[in-house]
């Protein structure tokens, strides 16, 4: 016979104890059967409240616990189980975790402890109480014996292979004043992401990095008419940044997200934010889920997610406007003097003409230097900064059809004197019809 097999009721039959138990054996396993898939790592805490004044005189105890354990067993501290006695803390104890146990349910074995002696292997406490009949009219009272689970607290270093054991702490230290000190980042296993403030401010903090990176990047494509390559890419990664922010937004709303759909919305963001953060483009290789680790496997994601909505935003391509002044001249103020000696310059060139003709011709008849030296450059036909046609748009820059690149070398004389002018001054001779220039600053 199979330990948790269905009694069969039959009229006549002599009923002993052992039917009862072995009817709650069947009636265990069918509900352990019929809930057990719905969900992985079905275990863990729902609320928890530590006697944080106990600590300060060397004691762990709980005020409020309530979760299943690993084989199923609901737990509800004060209200339904009594909680264990309060736990002496060593002096010499280091970091430990305190967890809460109840002894492993064995096939044959004793779970129920009915004298006065407390048997440290029994699942369950005998007591008794008075119980009124919930039919209405009677006013019968009876007195019957009930178990309580009989919980106790046991540290990491003691012995836990006869237990079901869920971690409730993780004491950091025992001073020598005998007050003990909580490691506050440990996390433990947990049924759902509110329960534990470590998880829940977890959600709360992507959501606020998403927001203040989507409003950042929100206002950096909106305010720029380029289509580079840049600009793409702030695009596609604003596109994921609102897809995520309204789903982490609800996730934080719901009252009842178990940590390891947390775990797989959070790795699938630290993937998607690597192809634009990343120095390879891919994502680091994590931790898999460990409903027994949640710091060491949550921590490690949360903190490539801050990294990558956390970095500085840096416009890559700055445009540099060109206004038209006398005698053919434009004149361009370069605002961040720093760029003068990190970034290359370029010159969009458009004109009326064939591109190949203009790639030609462009750079003997332009004259680039400070605007305090470019009339004497222009009149005295002095080489001023050169230019260099490019064989493609750079990838940082809007394409434009029918546009010549040109980079401005830096290693010409005039080049340092850029660093006190008061900006950059660009003459065009000869006949370039509907010219149109655009200047750039690409940092490195």
């Amino acid at each position: 016979m199979s330990w948790d097999d269905k009694v069969i009721w039959s009229e006549g039959m002599f009923l002993r104890a052992q039917h009862f138990q072995q009817q709650d054996r069947y009636v265990e396993r069918l509900v352990r059967g019929r809930v057990g898939g719905i969900r992985p790592f079905a275990w863990g805490i729902t609320e928890l409240t530590i006697n944080r004044e106990l600590l300060a005189v060397g004691k762990f105890a709980v005020l409020r616990c309530k979760g299943i354990l690993e084989d199923g067993t609901p737990i509800n501290i004060p209200e339904d189980d009594d909680p264990p006695p309060p736990l002496d803390l060593p002096e010499t104890l280091g970091s430990s975790i305190v967890y809460l146990a109840l002894p492993v349910r064995q096939r044959g074995g004793v779970e129920f402890e009915v004298g006065e002696s407390a048997d440290s292997a029994t699942r369950y406490v005998g007591q008794e109480g008075e119980t009124v009949d919930a039919v209405a009219n009677s006013a019968s009272v009876s007195r019957i014996r009930t178990g309580k689970l009989r919980l106790r607290y046991r540290l990491e270093r003691q012995e836990r292979a006869g237990y079901h054991c869920l971690g409730l702490a993780r004491i950091q230290e025992v001073r020598s004043d005998r007050h003990a000190t909580l490691d506050e980042r440990y996390i433990p296993p947990a049924l759902n992401v509110a329960a534990l403030v470590p998880l829940s401010g977890y959600v709360t903090e992507i959501q606020g990095l998403l927001g203040s990176r989507g409003e950042a990047l929100a206002a950096r494509v909106s305010g720029s008419g380029a289509r580079g390559a840049a600009e793409i890419a702030d695009f596609l990664m604003l596109q994921v940044v609102n897809r995520m922010e309204p789903v982490v937004a609800n996730l934080a709303r719901m009252p009842d997200i178990h940590p390891e759909r947390l775990h797989g919305l959070a790795l699938g963001l630290a993937g998607e934010l690597a192809t634009f953060t990343a120095a390879n483009k891919r994502p680091p290789s994590f931790p898999p889920y460990r409903h027994d680790d949640l710091q060491g496997t949550l921590e490690p994601v949360i903190a490539e997610i801050r990294r990558s909505l956390s970095a500085v935003l840096e416009q890559t391509a700055i445009p540099i406007e060109l206004q038209e002044r006398k005698y053919g001249i434009r004149v361009g103020t370069i605002a961040d003097r720093t760029l003068i000696t990190t970034a290359s310059f370029v010159l969009a060139v458009r004109a009326d003409m064939p591109g190949e003709a203009l790639r030609r011709n462009f750079p003997a008849l332009v004259k680039i230097g400070s605007v305090e030296q470019i009339r004497e450059l222009v009149n005295v036909q002095l080489p001023g900064i050169r230019v260099r046609p490019l064989p493609v748009a750079p990838r940082q820059l809007p394409y434009h059809a029918g546009a010549v690149y040109f980079e401005l070398e830096r290693g010409s004389p005039i080049w340092k004197q850029l660093a006190t002018s008061g900006g950059i001054a660009v003459h065009l001779a000869g006949d370039f019809p509907q010219v149109a220039m655009e200047l750039w600053a690409i940092r490195g």
